[in-house]
């Protein structure tokens, strides 16, 4: 039997992330879906932060810390 595969536009939630694509978020270290199609370094709840961290230059950037 072969992992479902994700769709390639949806970050999934863990528990339903086949677990090959399972990582750890970049800011919690939290398991998110962070490999494969929909992936994204950044778990669900810290999503949000990205646009602001892209805006924002490296000097400025807010603390990476847990909300």
């Amino acid at each position: 039997m072969t992992s479902p595969v994700a769709p390639a536009s949806r970050n999934l939630p863990p528990q339903m992330c086949p677990p090959e694509f399972l990582g750890q978020c970049a800011i919690c270290q939290a398991d998110c879906h962070r490999y494969g199609p929909g992936g994204n370094p950044l778990c669900q709840k810290h999503q949000a932060l990205a646009p602001a961290l892209q805006k924002k230059p490296a000097a400025e950037a807010a603390p990476l810390t847990p909300a």
